[in-house]
């Protein structure tokens, strides 16, 4: 944060009876926070929801954390849930983290940050279909776009990838997405379709299985 005027227009914005409509002074928060945030930053943080703001209580963690205890009442039977022992990976849109539990406590030595994110994979994604169908350099909100609906982590990548390279019904990896000018024929800007095929599979950044019952961190 660089700009905490600014930063407490938002969240009075935030707080307003047409937003959220809460009193912050009858709310308690939790704010997640960069895994290795500086200490300064947690401290000005602190300080800002409580004598700016005004709020009765403040938390903060993690989203690597708050994926745990996530898991951990979603599936209290787990070996995870169980030992409290494990390694939750955070993957962003700029970098990755990874992140070891033991017995529930992070081991904030071990932790490690990987610069690898979702924004890679669109570059990716955007060199695959530029090579194969239309030129998508310049359209890195589109395929951001595209990716995130799109892609998933393939269990099997072998297996996915021989898949993708069938022809037709056998074919059910590949997805068909209307672009935004929704007019047939034109110009590669304007055609209706483009179709994604095994990039789907090799440039997976939205972290859900298909059979899964819900999201992986």
């Amino acid at each position: 944060v660089v700009n905490w005027d600014l930063e407490q227009e938002v969240w009075e914005r935030m707080c307003h009876r047409d937003v959220l409509s809460v009193k912050p002074s009858e709310t308690s928060i939790l704010v997640s926070e960069p895994l290795l945030s500086p200490n300064e930053l947690k401290d000005n943080l602190a300080e800002f929801c409580f004598e700016t703001l005004g709020f009765s209580s403040f938390a903060s963690a993690t989203p690597g954390l708050l994926s745990y205890f996530d898991h951990r009442f979603a599936d209290p039977d787990s070996v995870l849930a169980r030992t409290g022992c494990g390694v939750v990976v955070d993957s962003g849109f700029s970098f990755t983290h990874v992140m070891p539990l033991f017995e529930g406590r992070v081991l904030h030595k071990a932790c490690r940050r990987v610069d690898v994110g979702g924004k890679v994979l669109t570059n990716l994604l955007k060199e695959q279909l530029s090579y194969r169908q239309y030129n998508m350099l310049n359209e890195s909100l589109l395929l951001n776009v595209v990716k995130e609906r799109l892609s998933y982590v393939s269990l099997d990548f072998d297996a996915d990838l021989s898949l993708s390279r069938l022809r037709g019904s056998k074919n059910t990896i590949r997805r068909f997405y209307r672009l935004p000018s929704g007019m047939d024929g034109e110009d590669p800007y304007g055609a209706v379709i483009g179709e994604v095929g095994d990039g789907e599979a090799q440039s997976p950044s939205k972290r859900q299985r298909r059979d899964a019952d819900g999201p992986m961190s």
